[in-house]
Parts: C-alpha cells; structure tokens; sequence
C-alpha cells in the first residue's frame, strides 16, 4: 500500500472514531461524563472485535488521547462562545478576528494529531486482517445509518 494511502486511511479512520465518540456524546439521552461515554464505546468495540489484553491496552490510550483532546479543545468554550457572540452582535464581522478564532483551534488541534495518529496506528496495527474488515464494515454500516437518518 503506497504511503499516501495509508495516511488517508488512518486519517479517516481516525475521523471515524473521533467522530464517533462525539456523536455519541451529542446524544441527550446519554448523559455520561466523557470518561464514561469513552469507555463505554471502549467495552463495545472490545466486545465486538473480541479484542485481547494487548489490543485493549492499545485502545484505552487511544481512548485516553481522545479524551485529553476533546477536554481540552472544550476547556475554554465559555470564553469562545462569548467571543462568537460579540463578534456576531456586531455591525460587520471582524473577519480577522474570526479567522484567528478559527487558526487558534485549529493550531491545537493540530499540535495534538501526532499523538492521536500515532495512538490510533498503534491500536489498528494491533488488529488482525479479520478486525480490520469487522471495522471498516461497522463504519462503513454506521455512516450509511446516519446518512439515511439525517438526510431522508
């Protein structure tokens, strides 16, 4: 597999299960600190891929490294919302403003995917062929359901 693919892979991959745990932190009836929501889809993938000792370690710090991020990307968000809302109130946009709001997120979002590619390769390196594919199917299942929910 050439290495341009394998980035995109992980990429999406990664995009995959972040925004799976968002989603299922987005959900009101599921209200469960992030820690619990985590471990939560934790023990189901573990179940689902009859994961070993090695492998659920692998996706605990995965597990963990989403965590500290979400927290922290979360950690100012009052301050955040307060300066949206200025900037919206006023006349005309700021848009220098609102472009550094944008490239302040982005820079620590940025500052942190090493450590979340480098988790998420650590996990799926761990996985056999046959864990892989159950994956990739639940992901390529759990897109089309949310596509079909949200957009019919």
């Amino acid at each position: 597999m050439k290495k341009s693919t394998k980035i995109i892979t992980v990429a999406i991959l990664a995009l995959g299960v972040t925004s799976g745990v968002f989603a299922y932190g987005a959900h009101t009836a599921w209200r469960m600190s992030p820690e619990d929501k985590a471990e939560y889809v934790t023990e189901k993938i573990t179940q689902k891929l009859e994961l070993n000792a090695m492998q659920q370690g692998n996706l605990r710090a995965l597990s963990a490294n989403l965590i500290q991020v979400m927290s922290d990307v979360r950690s100012d968000r009052k301050t955040h919302m307060e300066s949206l809302q200025q900037l919206l109130s006023e006349p005309t946009l700021d848009q220098a403003r609102a472009l550094q709001m944008i490239q302040q997120k982005t820079a620590m979002i940025n500052a942190k995917a090493p450590g979340i590619i480098a988790s998420l390769a650590g996990f799926l390196d761990s996985l056999d062929s046959e864990q892989k594919i159950a994956l990739s199917e639940h992901f390529g299942d759990h897109t089309r359901q949310h596509h079909e929910r949200n957009h019919n």
